[in-house]
């Protein structure tokens, strides 16, 4: 039975979501990039004639923020699009995820029927990923892997050297490795841990990238794979709707890669920033925080109540986990929105934190 996995859905909840503060869902702080807005504006008045199902322009724009050749790039209805449509192409009859992770991976390869492995990623261990991974893939080879880095929920970075020695190996059994790199563009280390400097020398890595979270244009849908594998980018376009770019998302997306480099400083700065306070915050009241270098916080409750159900009573939205996402009870993840914003979330955390204590938060 289908059941809705994401954040940002408290708009459309019978809760009357309007007046929520939801940090259930990850976008950039500062809002989409100037230009967007006029951007769509002025492509309406196309909307009466198809796109380009290839997305010519915008892929040359794409190309150019992100240094690489035009023709390794397919974009589509997000990043969820590639997801789904990768499993089309490849058939791959066993594939690794990590846990916990993005849930998409996990309901794209279902849906195709492929036997899915898992390899576990450890509490103790700060939920980072090592070279056991390997040793994993090792014992039991698979036609695909989706990774995310840095991961969703908990925010961690997984160096490079681990993902090409995964490349190398994957290499000599023909399996494809996906790195999704939706929230990279977050981090500081950004330029230290993408896999893009590996696009050249292996064509079974798919790089996913989105305007969803660094652009803060969920509504939009728009997201874009990169490989160098050209007969992989065909599969993409036929195992796909066309025309899954349209007319306005084409016209946001290259608006907001036009000066992108004092948007994107400031956004790794206030991102920076303000997950420095809230981490500090709920580290006083006892919460564990573990070591996101992206635009959420991954923390774990020692408490013994319900943390989303309670800030839902104060009309504040975040994310919990359950044990379909290989966790137990007690983990959420926050979204860091503006500081006015995050500093209602403490307050609040704080409130609930001393009532449930008997008005101690120590």
């Amino acid at each position: 039975m289908y059941k809705y996995q994401h954040g940002g859905n408290v708009y459309f909840e019978s809760c009357n979501g309007a007046d929520f503060l939801d940090l259930s869902a990850s976008f950039n702080p500062l809002g989409f990039p100037p230009g967007v807005e006029d951007a769509v504006r002025n492509e309406i008045r196309f909307c009466n004639r198809y796109p380009d199902y290839r997305s010519v322009l915008l892929r040359e724009s794409i190309a150019d923020y992100e240094k690489v050749p035009a023709d390794w790039i397919f974009c589509g209805n997000g990043s969820s699009d590639l997801i789904f449509r990768l499993p089309l192409c490849l058939k791959p009859r066993k594939a690794l995820i990590w846990t916990p992770t993005f849930s998409d991976y996990e309901r794209s390869l279902k849906s195709f029927g492929t036997e899915i492995q898992y390899h576990k990623l450890e509490e103790n261990q700060n939920f980072e990923c090592d070279e056991s991974i390997v040793t994993t893939v090792e014992k039991e080879p698979t036609d695909l892997i989706f990774l995310c880095n840095p991961n969703n929920p908990t925010g961690i970075l997984t160096k490079r050297e681990i993902i090409e020695k995964l490349l190398r190996y994957c290499r000599t059994t023909k399996t494809f490795v996906v790195v999704d790199e939706c929230f990279i563009d977050f981090t500081e280390q950004a330029d230290e841990v993408t896999v893009k400097p590996l696009l050249s020398e292996f064509d079974n890595l798919i790089i996913l990238k989105a305007f969803t979270k660094i652009f803060a244009l969920p509504g939009i849908r728009l997201g874009y794979s990169i490989c160098n594998n050209k007969t992989l980018i065909d599969q993409l376009y036929y195992h796909g709707p066309d025309w899954a770019v349209s007319n306005l998302a084409q016209a946001a997306g290259m608006a907001a890669l036009k000066n992108t480099e004092t948007y994107l400083k400031q956004t790794v700065l206030f991102v920076k920033q303000e997950r420095q306070y809230v981490q500090r915050e709920l580290e006083n009241l006892r919460y564990k925080i573990f070591d996101s270098q992206a635009n959420y916080l991954f923390i774990k409750s020692p408490f013994g109540f319900d943390l989303k159900k309670e800030l839902d009573k104060y009309r504040i939205r975040i994310r919990s986990f359950d044990r379909d996402s290989g966790l137990e009870s007690g983990f959420y993840r926050l979204a860091l929105s503006q500081h006015q914003h995050n500093t209602r979330l403490i307050e609040t955390v704080q409130k609930i934190t001393s009532e449930k204590n008997g008005g101690s938060t120590m």
